[in-house]
């Protein structure tokens, strides 16, 4: 499968062209935003955004408790208490059900697909994700504003096992990836950053940068290695770790997008937050109808050794 063979592709090259560029590397400081099919960058009205974890049956190897305090930490990667340029804050509150739907329901949700990685959970034929996605993120936005009113995590329990690869490295395999490092990057997507390059994969046209430029090509040789080290990079070996923590380019874009002003977010509330005196929740059901999904994958290389279909 063409998109199977493009991540294989993205993740050799990150091997092959880091000894290159190390030398005349410098911070470039750009990231890319994800854009409304008019051009208009996606963003949060609030920046008080809860996520809901659903860990009632969570995928072997980690346990419920570990997998919610790998989501807090990847959350916490994000916001204003890790960067104070930020006013962002991404807090995650725990499910005790098994799982729960994705899709426009006013809900933000973090689940684990084990039995169909299909964009329908009870599919058994498809439409389907592409193997080694390793999760997706739709992000419902409102077409003629750029504004999120919803987004939700899906993770690849089908093909992969998850595992903290820092606390237990030899866990790492052809089928295993880090939880915490896997969501800090889809929580990028959430805030509405896209991939700091262009893929065919992501089905969508060559965006610009923050400076105006065009994206560049994921794979090319004339890609700067402050783009392929970013935790927004669309493409990463199974035993990566190193997209916790978030690159000068990423904790650009989350400032310039989310700035710290004078915001004060619950600790832990889905219910928004107070900006410059102005009461800012999060969207009922009844958002404008003129809501479209974004969707975004995070690819890896690995040998398929299940399938549960």
């Amino acid at each position: 499968m063409v998109k199977t063979r493009h991540g294989l592709l993205l993740a050799a090259i990150i091997g092959s062209l880091a000894g290159s560029l190390a030398v005349s590397a410098s911070p470039a400081y750009a990231y890319v935003r994800i854009t409304t099919d008019t051009g208009l960058p996606l963003w949060w009205r609030s920046p008080c955004i809860t996520m809901e974890i659903y860990l009632g049956a969570p995928p072997p190897t980690m346990t419920a408790d570990q997998y919610f305090n790998a989501s807090q930490l990847a959350a916490q990667a994000w916001s204003h208490g890790s960067l104070d340029c930020s006013g962002l804050a991404l807090s995650i509150q725990r499910e005790s059900a098994a799982t729960a739907g994705a899709g426009l329901d006013g809900k933000n949700v973090i689940i684990f697909l084990s039995d169909n990685w299909c964009k329908d959970s009870n599919a058994t034929d498809g439409p389907c994700y592409p193997k080694n996605a390793l999760a997706v993120t739709s992000d419902f936005k409102n077409d003629k504003t750029g504004e999120i009113g919803d987004a939700d995590i899906e993770f690849n329990a089908v093909y992969v096992d998850w595992a903290d690869l820092v606390a237990n490295p030899t866990l790492a395999n052809s089928t295993t990836a880090d939880f915490q490092n896997t969501l800090t990057h889809e929580l990028g997507h959430v805030i509405g950053l896209a991939h700091p390059c262009y893929s065919a994969n992501d089905g969508t046209p060559v965006l610009k940068d923050n400076y105006g430029n065009d994206e560049f090509t994921c794979g090319k040789a004339d890609v700067p290695l402050t783009v392929m080290e970013s935790t927004m990079y669309p493409s990463l070996p199974m035993n990566d770790t190193q997209r916790r923590t978030l690159s000068p380019d990423d904790q650009q874009g989350v400032c310039d997008i989310y700035p710290f002003t004078s915001a004060t977010c619950p600790a832990s509330s889905s219910q928004g937050c107070a900006i410059g005196g102005q009461a800012s929740g999060r969207p009922s059901q009844t958002w404008p109808l003129g809501l479209f999904a974004s969707v975004v994958l995070l690819f890896a290389t690995f040998a398929y050794r299940r399938s549960r279909f």
